[in-house]
């Protein structure tokens, strides 16, 4: 179905520019003898100056905007995938900071050399018990070094919240430059329709569309 609607997207500029010849054929070849039985009686040829003219760069106008029409719509997805890739850290770290198990290493914390050299003195702490005949030096190290990194981790997650928050505003604004790009096309479009009828010839998508919806 997807696939059916972009090519019914696209295919209607074509469309309008094949109505467009059309136009322009019966204007060259219908126009002498329009302009000389309407000029006696009103002065003037009977034909719209401009009309086809003006009926091309809509065209262009709407081949124009379903293009940006596009590429809003990328821009929106790949904002919505990166907000949810966000989110998902986010919920790691809270199940991280709530288990307290701090030397997990998800993939985006496994770059991050102050995360894993706490997580380092932590570890190494665990596996080399303190003996009776010295300090547990590493012990004491693990201690500071689990405080620093739940610390270094709930900042992280702030942060993390704070660039959801910022995505999720970008995504509201592309989604408003969504719906006006998408009006603007269809509001294009029904004008180029009236166009064509009022040229007493059927409009270009009459067919079209309904091929296009049947799979043909």
């Amino acid at each position: 179905m997807l696939s059916l609607r972009r090519r019914a997207v696209w295919a209607w500029p074509a469309v309008l520019v094949a109505g467009l010849g059309l136009i322009l054929v019966f204007r060259l070849v219908d126009g002498p003898s329009g302009s000389s039985a309407a000029s006696p009686a009103g002065g003037s040829s009977g034909v719209v100056a401009g009309e086809p003219s003006d009926l091309a760069a809509a065209a262009r106008r709407i081949r124009l905007l379903q293009a940006q029409v596009s590429q809003t719509r990328d821009q929106l997805a790949a904002l919505q995938t990166q907000a949810r890739n966000i989110r998902q850290q986010i919920i790691t770290l809270d199940e991280m900071l709530a288990g307290d198990s701090l030397t997990d290493s998800p993939g985006f914390l496994r770059d991050d050399t102050s995360v894993r050299a706490l997580q380092k003195i932590i570890r190494e702490a665990a596996s080399s018990p303190a003996t009776s005949d010295e300090p547990d030096r590493l012990g004491t190290a693990a201690v500071v070094a689990r405080e620093r990194l739940r610390s270094k981790l709930e900042s992280l997650r702030e942060q993390l919240t704070h660039e959801t928050a910022a995505l999720d505003a970008q995504s509201g604004a592309l989604r408003q430059r969504l719906r006006l790009q998408s009006d603007e096309v269809e509001h294009l479009q029904r004008q180029v329709q009236k166009e064509l009828k009022s040229s007493a010839l059927p409009p270009p998508t009459s067919g079209t569309e309904t091929d296009l919806a049947s799979g043909q």
